[in-house]
């Protein structure tokens, strides 16, 4: 994802036709809302969710006033601390405004491509199971034919997300579907998975 961050603490996307700068600003719904207290550190700054959404929206109405173009994104606290334990993002505000950036570029203009990371403990973790790793010498080889697909599609003018995946998950949804767990259907997985994070199903009251 084109993210830039023109301050440390909030994020932003690119739109890819207009060029257009938007900050995005996450939230969690209301009844999510003491759940995030326990799971996303600055918000036991905060009173309650009306505090905490007078602030946010103080924010987006500071960086409009500044020329910033600045959204608030609804977006699933479970989806996100899924994201965040994909990623191994922080556990704060700053990794909020980052999944909220994230969900509304892909709502708003999905991936053309989007390919599966997979670390290094689990591939080896499940190299005899997969497919797609069998055919690579070593995590090494696989890395590198990776960042080459990605370097192609980029090349080719396709707009690419990586998400990080489970690959034991990713094995028992093959299992189901009764697939072979090839390259395609990881990314297949990956993509399925990254859809269904940032779907606008947030739990917003």
């Amino acid at each position: 994802m084109n993210i830039f961050r023109p301050d440390p603490n909030y994020s932003a996307l690119v739109d890819h036709n207009s060029r257009v700068k938007t900050v995005a600003i996450g939230l969690v719904g209301e009844s999510e809302f003491e759940q995030a207290r326990a799971s996303i550190s600055d918000l036991a700054d905060y009173r309650d969710y009306r505090d905490w959404l007078d602030s946010r929206e103080g924010l987006q109405v500071g960086l409009s006033m500044a020329g910033v173009d600045a959204a608030t994104v609804c977006v699933s606290l479970s989806s996100f601390l899924e994201w965040r334990g994909l990623t191994g993002a922080s556990s704060d505000e700053r990794a909020l405004d980052a999944f909220a950036a994230l969900a509304l570029i892909v709502r708003n203009s999905p991936a053309s491509k989007v390919l599966a990371v997979v670390s290094e403990f689990e591939y080896a973790m499940h190299s005899l199971e997969v497919a797609a790793f069998a055919g690579r010498r070593d995590y090494q080889g696989w890395a590198r034919h990776r960042r080459e697909m990605r370097t192609k599609a980029i090349t080719a003018g396709l707009r690419v997300e990586e998400l990080p995946v489970r690959v034991g998950g990713f094995v028992e949804w093959c299992a189901c579907l009764r697939q072979e767990p090839s390259e395609a259907a990881l990314d297949c997985y990956a993509q399925l998975l990254l859809e269904y994070l940032t779907s606008d199903a947030s739990g917003s009251d």
